[in-house]
């Protein structure tokens, strides 16, 4: 990996990984719904810039449209909704520790309901790593009951932006639209539709906003929802999807990193120890180790 494509590739898990923090403290100031909103419209902004910068169009069909909106409810909408609500229960580097397995899920989506790839013993076992990671994570044998449901709104997070994968892979990508264009009318539309149901949720005056908070928004639509899009894209032009959605392994460390140093949140052995194994069988899962790889490395600790 040439060095301006590794900088933008450890860049991109750097703004994904610390946006977990930047939920955190905008929070401080917004409502979840508000938080959301105004990410959506910021992020939109930013690609229909680039867009009108770089003279590419918006134009969509009508179906790539329909495609398009339904797709954003399950990659941004809903799950930017749940992580907003989520944590305000839970920790920062919590949240990106469950928000990193979404790599697994996806693939656990494909393989059982899209059926592109058969059901391996080396995929069951991945699954069967990830999820025991999940629940150590998790670890609802001492979480108190706010605290669960806010890990569980992190971890429904991660399937929903499964869910859109998956939908995107079904239905967009045939289309063969540019990535760019699709970004900018996918955040179009779930601002859209958030905006819509926004006489369902409550919306609590915004009296007066601190540097900080503002700040953290402008970060979390600017850079999260904006810029990162266009940095993943250029390394799925550069190195491939699969190795660029390896980016996913390296946003868990980001956001645990930023939570202890930003936020001061301990690091429990249970978040360390089960981000590990999540990453363990998502790389299982999707063929990057071997089963034997695994006694393998122990044998050598061992000895």
């Amino acid at each position: 990996m040439e060095k301006a494509t590794a900088a933008r590739f450890f860049g991109q898990a750097a703004i994904w990984g610390a946006s977990f923090t930047f939920i955190k403290l905008a929070l401080e100031d917004f409502s979840p719904n508000q938080l959301v909103l105004f990410r959506l419209i910021l992020g939109a902004a930013t690609l229909a810039a680039i867009i009108i910068f770089t003279g590419r169009s918006f134009r969509l069909t009508g179906r790539a449209w329909f495609h398009v909106a339904v797709s954003s409810i399950f990659a941004n909408v809903i799950p930017y909704l749940l992580l907003s609500y989520g944590e305000l229960h839970t920790s920062a580097g919590l949240a990106g520790v469950l928000i990193g397995g979404t790599p697994l899920v996806t693939l656990f989506i494909s393989t059982v309901a899209l059926r592109n790839e058969p059901a391996t013993s080396r995929k069951v076992s991945g699954f069967f790593l990830g999820f025991v990671g999940v629940a150590l994570v998790v670890s609802p044998w001492k979480a108190e009951g706010s605290s669960l449901l806010g890990a569980l709104a992190c971890f429904g997070a991660a399937a929903s932006y499964a869910l859109g994968y998956a939908y995107v892979s079904r239905y967009l990508s045939p289309l063969k639209v540019d990535p760019i264009t699709l970004g900018a009318n996918q955040l179009i539309a779930a601002a859209i539709l958030l905006g819509l149901a926004l006489p369902f949720f409550t919306w609590p005056a915004i009296e007066a906003v601190s540097v900080v908070p503002l700040l953290s928004l402008l970060y979390l639509g600017v850079l999260a929802s904006g810029i990162a899009n266009i940095l993943y894209f250029r390394l799925i032009q550069d190195v491939g999807a699969s190795t660029a959605s390896a980016v996913d392994y390296v946003v868990p460390v980001f956001a645990v990193l930023f939570g202890a140093v930003l936020l001061l949140e301990p690091l429990s052995w249970n978040i360390i120890v089960g981000g590990a194994v999540i990453l363990v069988g998502m790389a299982l899962a999707e063929g990057r180790i071997s089963p034997s790889a695994l006694p393998e490395a122990s044998g050598k600790v061992n000895n």
